[in-house]
């Protein structure tokens, strides 16, 4: 039985083998408006209930970067395999009469694989731009090598996996494959952008970075449902100090090159706020350093105790929502070296 679908939001729905004649025609109808696309843009998703709210992601995304947006949901159905197409328009005022407009080219899939999006969804492509991919939900069977072999980038969000240790295994698979050529940007490891710009800060002078070596315990406070994210800092930590990773009576243990053990706490909090991680406290035996943030405020704070002195500090940490964090990556299209050397420390994390 089909699942009934909102689809008021698409547009005009369209024969699968009309969507380039139809596009041609959107834009020849109006010609105070010009079509513009630097990239091909695709959200992916297995919830039927994504579909309104990912074009409203989709336009908000375009605001920044024209591209081809493509929007595919792809539904288990025992049946035939159906697929469906419809074409619609973002467009923003240029110099405040003509309009500079993105395409919109949305697909559903009932009883679909990744045979159908490769062959139906991928045929649509702007040709010679890259695709990047949003993948929303877990890396399920339709994540193979038919999928990712034509990615350039690829954004997740490893808070939502409820299996975080299979998707990362597959996710590392994926990306140790001779065809594969994508990036990876986990929205988890975003989200903590500021929080260890604002870890790094404490240790910017002398005293402070000679303390590094002797740490011997991390705490982390983080919301429920994040613990991923405090893993992913708890990674960030080992790698940056080229420790080796160890367990003792299930508790997380970061051996630096020196010896020095690192204990390391995970609490979870009771707050529902939409900070991943609400503080993290690094102790020696004669220093404290601690970032924190507080439920919905706009700012960090740190607060350095070394030896009698006592320093604190205050931080921007605008709240961003998945969209913002997107498009600000887009902007920058900067490496990410460093997540791909912490995969390997945040999988023996994950167990």
């Amino acid at each position: 039985m089909s699942i009934v679908l909102d689809t008021s939001t698409l547009g005009q729905e369209v024969p699968l083998g009309r969507v380039d004649k139809a596009l041609k025609e959107l834009w020849g109808q109006d010609e105070a408006r010009t079509k513009a696309s630097l990239m091909n843009f695709a959200i992916y998703s297995e919830d039927p209930e994504s579909l309104d709210d990912n074009t409203r992601r989709l336009e908000e995304i375009t605001l920044e970067h024209a591209c081809r947006g493509l929007l595919i949901l792809v539904l288990p159905s025992e049946g035939e395999p159906k697929a469906r197409a419809w074409v619609t328009a973002h467009c923003q005022l240029h110099e405040g009469h003509k309009s500079v407009c993105s395409e919109q080219v949305s697909f559903v899939l009932e009883g679909g694989n990744m045979n159908q999006v490769r062959n139906i969804v991928f045929a649509h492509l702007d040709s010679d731009l890259p695709l990047f991919c949003w993948w929303q939900g877990e890396l399920s069977s339709n994540f193979n090598e038919r999928f990712y072999s034509v990615m350039d980038l690829l954004f997740f969000d490893s808070a939502t996996w409820t299996d975080p240790a299979r998707d990362m295994a597959i996710l590392h698979t994926a990306l140790t494959e001779k065809t594969s050529k994508f990036r990876v940007y986990d929205l988890s490891w975003l989200r903590s952008h500021l929080f260890r710009t604002a870890i790094a800060s404490c240790f910017s002078d002398a005293t402070a970075l000679a303390e590094l070596s002797k740490l011997k315990k991390m705490e982390i406070s983080h919301c429920p449902g994040q613990r991923i994210s405090a893993l992913l800092l708890v990674a960030w930590l080992g790698v940056r100090l080229k420790c080796t990773l160890g367990t003792e009576n299930g508790s997380i243990r970061l051996q630096q090159p020196e010896g020095q053990v690192i204990e390391v706490y995970l609490t979870e909090s009771s707050s529902s706020g939409s900070e991943a991680v609400q503080s993290v406290t690094l102790c020696s035996e004669n220093a404290c350093f601690k970032v924190s943030r507080d439920c919905g405020t706009a700012y960090i704070k740190t607060d350095v105790s070394i030896g009698g002195h006592h320093h604190e500090q205050m931080l921007p940490a605008d709240l961003v929502t998945d969209v913002e964090l997107i498009t600000e990556q887009l902007s920058r299209l900067g490496g990410q070296s460093l997540y791909g050397q912490m995969i390997p420390m945040l999988r023996g994390l994950l167990g």
